[in-house]
């Protein structure tokens, strides 16, 4: 198979869905010989920021002398995205030809009674693992997908958990509960382990220190053993923040990517840094660190993708990071007309959402991504009216509301009515932005 057969038999495999357990990627990473016992491991789990966090942590520790990578998902563009080898993207040929050497062994345990086919995830994590072996990386930061205890990323012995944070999402597979979605997500932390989190919500942190307790692994609170000290916005450019660390201090860390809440994943991915070196015993030294990140980029979040007008696409997907987009928007763009395209998933909390981003909103343009589980535009629009009528004495919400088709149609619209003084925001899933690149390039 070429690139783009890969691609679609990936796509393809996503009807298998998400399965609770670890017995197919067992089973594949046995037959491929383990790879995933060949490099160490730093695994992070949450709601929100996980893969801005990954993303942070595997480019700090690439500039101490590391060979690293990472493994992120879903993506935007391609597949390619997922995996991060030492400073690129994994190229084409590269990945082609890995999933060509595994096919063999997808086809096996397909053929076995594990309770259906492998999925996508789990093929895409036994690629992971194989490849971190044959490229000789010595650390691999890994996003978990779903939850964490039977994430496929789960089958790796991490040595070191960051746990970005917990809100109701995934209620249908991790539970309807707080402490229950975090006893998924902190079932990642491996025995004797290190593990920090972001989380200050009481619930999370009991589930934590139970987990702690019960792996004999020890625990780094943000606020108490690290934080965010200072920042300095540079508007759209981003960040200089400070960070006190759990074993060092680091001034003046150039972070380009825009978002109140990207200063704190940054003292995250700061601290996992410093516990994995803790155990390679070494430290990280302030002034590489300083200028570590000045060239990352982090597609769809707070994104600027053209700039006059100004049009920023954000994957935000529930109501906690719909609420932190929407501060960020207000944060840089008070004065300014907001134009905000919408189209949200079927399985989310998507009224408050909504509720959320008609009280940013100027002008509200609702629409679908065309993805099988967006929410149907004729159902958007009830739910938005609906809201719309819960406040309709308040004068807080969108002055004007729209339903077009396609995310390529709104944004049409949005440039056609924008004025110099308006910016338009694409969010509510990161599968809006799917074709977002090709809408451009036609455009």
């Amino acid at each position: 198979m070429d690139f783009t057969q890969v691609s679609k038999y990936l796509d393809d495999a996503l009807i298998f869905g998400i399965k609770p357990s670890l017995i197919r990627i067992e089973k594949i990473l046995a037959l491929m010989g383990d790879p995933h016992k060949y490099s160490d491991f730093i695994h992070i789990v949450g709601t929100n920021g996980k893969t801005s966090t990954t993303i942070m942590l595997a480019n700090i520790l690439k500039r101490t002398g590391l060979r690293s990578g990472y493994h992120i998902s879903p993506h935007i563009d391609s597949y390619r995205e997922r995996i991060w080898l030492d400073g690129n993207d994994i190229s084409e040929e590269r990945f082609t030809d890995a999933f060509n050497r595994m096919y063999p062994y997808i086809k096996e345990v397909n053929n076995m009674d594990l309770g259906g086919p492998i999925t996508q995830f789990e093929i895409i994590s036994a690629l992971v693992f194989m490849i971190a072996r044959e490229e000789k990386i010595q650390v691999m930061v890994l996003e978990a997908g779903v939850g964490g205890r039977w994430d496929a990323t789960n089958i790796a012995d991490s040595r070191v958990t960051g746990l970005t944070g917990v809100s109701l999402d995934h209620t249908d597979i991790l539970g309807d509960t707080i402490e229950e979605i975090a006893g998924e997500k902190v079932e990642v932390i491996k025995e004797g382990a290190r593990a920090a989190t972001l989380s200050r919500d009481p619930a999370v942190l009991d589930v934590l220190r139970k987990k702690v307790k019960d792996a004999g692994a020890s625990c780094y609170l943000y606020g108490r053993d690290f934080k965010v000290d200072r920042t300095r916005s540079e508007g759209l450019s981003g960040w200089v923040v400070d960070i006190d660390g759990i074993y060092g201090k680091y001034p003046e860390i150039k972070l380009p990517v825009p978002g109140d809440y990207q200063p704190s994943n940054l003292s995250l991915a700061v601290a996992l840094a410093e516990l994995y070196m803790d155990l390679k015993g070494g430290r990280i030294d302030p002034r590489i660190l300083s200028d570590s990140l000045s060239t990352m980029r982090i597609k769809g979040r707070f994104e600027i993708l053209k700039e006059d007008p100004l049009v920023i696409t954000d994957v935000s997907h529930n109501p906690e990071g719909a609420g932190r987009f929407c501060q960020t928007v207000e944060r840089y763009f008070g004065s300014k007309g907001k134009i905000i395209i919408f189209a949200v998933l079927a399985d989310k909390d998507y009224r408050q959402m909504i509720e959320r981003v008609l009280q940013t909103a100027d002008r509200l343009i609702l629409t679908s991504s065309g993805n099988s589980r967006s929410l149907p535009l004729e159902r958007l629009k009830e739910e938005t009216g609906s809201v719309m009528e819960k406040y309709h004495d308040k004068p807080i919400l969108a002055g004007e509301v729209y339903a077009i088709d396609t995310i390529e149609n709104s944004l049409n619209y949005a440039l056609k009515i924008s004025g110099t003084n308006d910016i338009i925001c694409i969010t509510g899933s990161i599968t809006n932005l799917e074709h977002i690149d090709k809408i451009f390039g036609k455009n």
